[in-house]
C-alpha cells in the first residue's frame, strides 16, 4: 500500500521524501492526513494513529494547523542527514522526525520492529514537542510556576527519564533561573513536552501510574494533569481521570 509516488530506493533524504506526491489513506482529525509507505492492517492504523489522534485535544490540533503524517519503515541517521530506509539500516535510527514549512508540518513516523502502541506514543510525543515551540509566554510561565512549587516541596522525581536527567543537571541551582538560565529553561521545556505527552497518553487509554523515588509522587502528577486539562481541555467523551479514581476522592 505504498503511497509514495516515486520509485522506491534506499536512503531517501527526509527533506526530499516529504516533497513527494502522496495520496492520503484517510483523514485523522481536522486538517491532519495519514499517508503510509507500508501496508497497514486496520488494527495497526487504529493503534498507531487513528485512536491516539482522536485523543489529541482540539485546541492543540487547531494550533498546529495542517499536519501530514507519513508512516515509513525506518528513519536512519547518517552524517549527511536523516534518511528514509525501506530495509533495516545500520547504525542509529530515529523514532520520529518532522519537517516544518509555511504550508504544513510533515511528521515522519517509522513503524517497523515497533509495537503499534509505541509508535502511537511517539506520535503523541512528537505532537507535544511541536506544540511546545508554539506556547504563549503566559502558558509556559504557568508550567514553570508549577515546577517551582514542586522544587519548594522537595520533589525529586520527574515524569520520565529524559526530564529526570535534565532536572538532575540543575539540582544544585535551587531552581533559581539566573544561576543556570540555559539549563533551567531546557529542563522546563523537556518536562513540559513529556508531561503533555503523558497527558494525551492518558486521554488515549488508561495508564498505570509508576511509583518510586525517580517518579513524580501522585499528588504532583495529579496537579500536572489538572493544569494540562485546564490549558488544553479534553475533547468531548474523553476524561483525564478514571471514574474509579474520582469515586475514591
Amino acid at each position: 500500500m505504498s503511497t509514495f509516488q516515486t520509485p522506491v530506493r534506499e536512503g531517501i533524504p527526509v527533506a526530499d521524501y516529504v516533497k513527494g506526491a502522496f495520496v492520503p489513506i484517510s483523514q485523522l482529525v481536522r486538517g491532519w492526513e495519514l499517508h503510509s509507505a507500508v501496508a497497514l492492517t486496520p488494527a495497526e492504523e487504529r493503534g498507531i494513529l487513528r485512536e491516539p489522534a482522536q485523543a489529541i485535544p482540539m485546541v492543540i490540533v487547531e494550533r498546529l494547523g495542517k499536519v501530514r503524517v507519513l508512516v515509513v519503515p525506518y528513519v536512519g541517521c547518517k552524517e549527511s542527514g536523516d534518511v528514509i530506509c525501506f530495509s533495516k539500516p545500520k547504525g542509529e535510527t530515529h523514532s520520529a522526525v518532522w519537517v516544518e514549512s509555511s504550508e504544513r508540518i510533515d511528521l515522519v513516523l517509522p513503524c517497523r520492529e515497533l509495537d503499534p502502541h509505541d509508535t502511537g506514543f511517539e506520535f503523541l510525543a512528537s505532537t507535544a514537542e511541536l506544540l511546545r515551540s508554539r506556547l504563549t509566554t503566559e502558558e509556559m510561565e504557568r508550567y514553570v510556576q508549577l515546577l517551582e512549587a514542586e522544587a519548594r516541596a522537595g520533589v525529586q522525581g520527574e515524569i520520565d527519564e529524559e526530564a529526570l536527567g535534565a532536572k538532575r543537571q540543575i539540582a544544585g541551582t535551587r531552581f533559581r533561573r539566573r544561576l543556570s538560565h540555559e539549563q533551567y529553561d531546557r529542563y522546563c521545556e523537556i518536562s513540559f513536552s513529556a508531561t503533555l505527552a503523558e497527558y494525551m497518553h492518558g486521554l488515549w487509554h488508561d495508564v498505570q501510574v509508576r511509583v518510586g523515588p525517580e517518579h513524580l509522587p501522585v499528588p504532583q502528577l495529579r496537579r500536572r494533569m489538572v493544569l494540562m486539562s485546564e490549558m488544553f481541555p479534553p475533547n468531548q467523551g474523553y476524561q483525564v481521570f478514571s471514574e474509579e479514581l474520582k469515586k475514591e476522592e
